[in-house]
């Protein structure tokens, strides 16, 4: 999700929480150069597996994040690689009138 597709000034604040983590943020890094496996991604980080999924997850609501899965069948392991999605945060005057508009309607009149 973009800020441009949320729709109220709670989601857009919600979507800059995300952001607004270093743990986070590192991930998305180390994921826009090449894939990473989660094993890949506690290790780098130095952070336990349940702290680095509950990163995952959020990153992954929000679409900043994908992945795709790969089957070991030698060692019969279900192994996930992330990657970063494409995307480019534009917060605008214009974003922000319509949010205003939508939500605020009395105080937003021009």
């Amino acid at each position: 999700m973009t800020p441009q597709e949320k729709k109220s000034f709670g989601e857009l604040a919600d979507f800059f929480r995300i952001l607004g983590n270093d743990i986070r943020l590192k991930i998305l890094a180390l994921c826009s150069v090449r894939e990473r496996s989660s094993r890949e991604l506690r290790e780098i980080l130095g952070i336990s597996k349940p702290l680095l999924i509950a990163h995952l997850r959020k990153l992954l609501r929000t679409g900043l994040l994908s992945y795709r899965v790969e089957v070991d069948e030698g060692k019969g392991v279900l192994r996930k690689y992330y990657k970063t999605s494409e995307f480019r945060i534009i917060v605008s005057h214009e974003l922000l009138r319509e949010l205003c508009r939508n939500n605020l309607v009395n105080a937003c009149m021009d």
